[in-house]
């Protein structure tokens, strides 16, 4: 047995006993504490810019980066780390757009996180009662210890679905957590049959549009069933408006589209105390290193920064979406900013997207409903947050129509 098999094995072994109990822990937060926690969480949220329904830039509303508190310093520090195409927003905001904004692209992973949120909004539907459900209630072919695994589960990567096989045991879910295109396969599958479908490859797209895409205004995006599960093929303009519906707490418009305790967990690690095979069977060699990372970081199909260390030094709010190719989607709720791009360096690094993003902030842009100034172009909703001593907040949804420039 090699040093780094031994290693890595010892590793699980001693986090396997702790597993069970992390598990439970971190659901139970979620469910009986996530919505106290998101009403207080929301007061502090800026002004956003929804745009309408549709595919154009003439839909965003634009603005310089002085406009929106930032330096254009930004703009060169990301060449070396971005290949291709990107954008980056700002509370809602379309700040820049280096290449083409509208090609699509299949943007492979990236996809998990989106699958994720359609768990969220199947619960807010009350079409899936929490995520502790046996996902084996809507995937009967799950057999053994596999029927064990709930939503949760697989939203984690914790299923187990891979093993047994070669010199690894069989792990109970919540015991090992290992990157497997398993779990995207048989989560399409069963949020198929939740909304009426007989699996994945039955019109899948009636399936997110129902759940959550038509709700923030996604045209023109293509949904393709392969042997993983769904692939998305998606454009910036598609990655920016899922970046937005994360950022402001799964609300689109004022309307709750995802539940608010559904995103916080999504993008805050929920692996503590689960051991690690970065090197799986199905798909799932991960280039990270054991011993830097015993624990993923990883929240629900979303890779975080919750430890602070896979972007040392950069705001531990900071969730993203990635996919094969560079494809990324990343945000940070603590700074309204949301960055797409095809072709994007994804090490962990201590002068990574963020770092150089966050040294750009110079002001926090704080928005109220006294605002001066309107939206460069496009019209979309601007929802507003009262952010007084009370812990509750109200909103407030104002149409805005302006000239494009």
């Amino acid at each position: 047995m090699s040093n780094r098999f031994a290693a890595s094995r010892q590793g699980v072994e001693m986090s396997v006993r702790h597993a069970s109990w992390v598990a439970i822990t971190v659901v139970f937060t979620s469910v009986c504490l996530g919505q106290e926690r998101s009403e207080i969480a929301s007061a502090s949220l800026p002004e956003m810019y929804f745009p309408p329904p549709g595919e154009s830039l003439g839909m965003q509303s634009r603005r310089s980066p002085a406009e929106v508190g930032l330096s254009a310093d930004f703009i060169d520090g990301l060449k070396p780390l971005v290949a291709g195409r990107w954008a980056l927003w700002r509370n809602g905001y379309l700040v820049h757009v280096a290449g083409d904004f509208h090609t699509k692209g299949d943007v492979a992973s990236l996809r998990k996180t989106w699958h994720a949120l359609t768990v969220g909004a199947a619960i807010k539907q009350n079409k899936i009662p929490t995520v502790t459900e046996r996902i084996s209630v809507w995937a009967p072919g799950l057999q053994g210890v596999h029927a064990e695994a709930t939503w949760w589960h697989v939203i984690t990567q914790t299923s187990g679905f891979d093993y047994p096989y070669g010199p690894w045991p069989a792990y109970r879910p919540g015991e090992i957590w290992t990157y497997s295109d398993k779990n995207p396969r048989v989560l399409c599958y069963a949020l198929a049959r939740v909304y009426g479908k007989k699996d994945f490859h039955d019109e899948y797209a009636d399936v997110v549009r129902q759940a959550y895409f038509d709700a923030i205004g996604l045209r023109g995006w293509r949904a393709v069933p392969r042997q993983d599960g769904i692939r998305f093929h998606f454009d910036l303009e598609d990655m920016g408006r899922l970046g937005l519906l994360i950022l402001n707490r799964g609300r689109w418009a004022g309307r709750e589209i995802i539940p608010q305790w559904f995103v916080e967990q999504l993008e805050r690690k929920q692996t503590g105390g689960i051991g690690v095979n970065y090197d799986g069977p199905d798909d799932g060699k991960i280039d990270l290193d054991p011993k830097r990372f015993p624990e993923a970081p990883y929240g629900f199909m979303t890779w975080v920064n919750t430890d602070g260390e896979f972007y040392p030094g950069a705001d531990r709010a900071w969730a993203w979406a990635a996919g094969a190719g560079g494809t990324r989607v990343l945000w940070s709720r603590n700074n309204g900013i949301v960055f797409a791009a095809f072709g994007a360096d994804k090490k962990p690094s201590g002068n990574g997207i963020p770092q150089v993003i966050e040294r750009s902030i110079i002001s926090e842009q704080k928005r109220t409903a006294g605002s001066t100034g309107q939206p460069t172009g496009g019209k979309g909703w601007r929802q507003v947050i009262s952010t007084g001593t009370a812990a509750r907040s109200k909103w407030y949804r104002s149409w805005a129509t302006v000239d494009a420039t």
